[in-house]
This record gives C-alpha cells, sequence and structure tokens, in this order.
C-alpha cells in the first residue's frame, strides 16, 4: 500500500466526489430543463430535493444562475472548480494530461456562460469529465489513488441518487461498486453504517431522509474536510 497523507487523501476522496457531482448535477440539470418547458415552478422542486437554497427568483433565472454562477456556492461552476482546486494541489498524483481534462472541463463550462448553445457545452463539460476518469484509470498506477477517488465517485452518486428519490434499481450499482472499493481497505469506514445503507437501499421502501444521513456517516471523519 503507498504512504499517503490524511490530507492528500481527503483531496482525493473530495476529488472523487466533486467529479461525480458535477457529472450527476449535470445530468439531472438537462433533465429538469426539459421539465421547466411544461413546468416552469419545477426548479423549486430541484433546488428541494438537492437540499440547497432557492436563491433563484424564476425557471430562466435558475438555469443561467445554478449552472454559472461562481458566486454560488452550489451552483454547478462552483462544483466544478472545488473539483480543479483538488485536482491542482494532486497535479504531481494526477499527472499533466489526466490534470489538463479537468482544466478543459472548467474552460468549456466558463466560455458556455453566453452561449447560444449551452446545452452542446454543457455536453461537452461531461465529455471531458469521463475524459479525466479514464485518464486517471489509464494514467496513475497507484490502486489505492485510483480506488479512494472511486470511493467518493460512488458515495457521492449514492448520496445524490438518495436526494432525488430514485429507486434502487439506481442505486444498486454503485452500492456494490462501492462495497467492493472499501473492502480493499485503502480508507477507514463504519461498516455498520455502510450495512445500514444497503439494507436500507435493498428493502421494500427505501427511507431517503435517513440514507441521506447514513451516505455521509460512513466515512471516517478525519477524511472530511474538504477544500
Amino acid at each position: 500500500m503507498d504512504i499517503i497523507s490524511i490530507e492528500e487523501m481527503n483531496h482525493i476522496y473530495w476529488l472523487g466526489r466533486y467529479s461525480e457531482r458535477v457529472y450527476t448535477t449535470i445530468r439531472e440539470y438537462f433533465k429538469g430543463r426539459d421539465i421547466m418547458i411544461e413546468q416552469p415552478a419545477f426548479y423549486i422542486t430541484y433546488c428541494k430535493n438537492f437540499t440547497i437554497p432557492n436563491c433563484y427568483k424564476s425557471s430562466s433565472d435558475f438555469l443561467h444562475q445554478y449552472a454559472f454562477d461562481e458566486n454560488n456556492p452550489d451552483s454547478i461552476i462552483s462544483n466544478l472548480n472545488y473539483a480543479y482546486d483538488n485536482a491542482i494541489l494532486l497535479r504531481q498524483t494526477l499527472g499533466t494530461e489526466t490534470l489538463s481534462y479537468m482544466e478543459l472541463a472548467v474552460n468549456q463550462l466558463k466560455n458556455s456562460k453566453n452561449s447560444p448553445a449551452a446545452l452542446l457545452e454543457l455536453q461537452k463539460v461531461l465529455d471531458h469529465i469521463l475524459a479525466f476518469w479514464a485518464c486517471i484509470d489509464d494514467e496513475i498506477d497507484s490502486e489505492q489513488i485510483r480506488s479512494v477517488i472511486k470511493i467518493g465517485r460512488h458515495l457521492e452518486r449514492i448520496n445524490l441518487y438518495l436526494r432525488l428519490r430514485k429507486s434502487k434499481d439506481f442505486m444498486m450499482k454503485p452500492f456494490h461498486m462501492l462495497v467492493a472499493r472499501l473492502r480493499k481497505g485503502y480508507v477507514e469506514y463504519d461498516k455498520n453504517e455502510l450495512d445500514r445503507l444497503g439494507m436500507n437501499i435493498t428493502g421494500n421502501t427505501i427511507d431517503y431522509l435517513d440514507g441521506v444521513k447514513t451516505s455521509e456517516s460512513i466515512i471516517k471523519e478525519k477524511y472530511r474536510c474538504i477544500i
């Protein structure tokens, strides 16, 4: 096992979480945008599902500010900046080529703020994130680093799917992938909380609020200091 400091482990873990948060929220943003064509007030439900403040004046204000407002800590661009900040601190670990895809994602999103084809530009952001993840698998030799990034990703996806009240069919795959990575022993975790989450999402009725709370309790506290 590689010797990795707690500080570096934090950045690796949160790089996984933030990059997944951007990827999943952009995909849900696409769906929400379609719904808002017929239900303009759906952005209120969207904010409630993600448990973020509804600071928007209208659906059009939401669609623009939620994607591009760097002063909003819950916006897509802010979360992408959080991912990039962690990646920058891991420059030596990730390598230039891998980091370049995160830089491309940030630049793509910033440049699409006033684009008449914003949805197309956002799709390119998703493509850059996918390339970033692929490059991590291809360029980083350390299984520990790859696994911790994926632990962050899988846990974040489950957390977001619980907030969005998705069915267990959506959560089973990331949950099993999370369990497989955690069992490699690269980060400390609470097995009881992991089992509790598993029983919740595989049951006949999912307790979504408890699931969100449990998902945030699985990883030990020392890995929770975000940038």
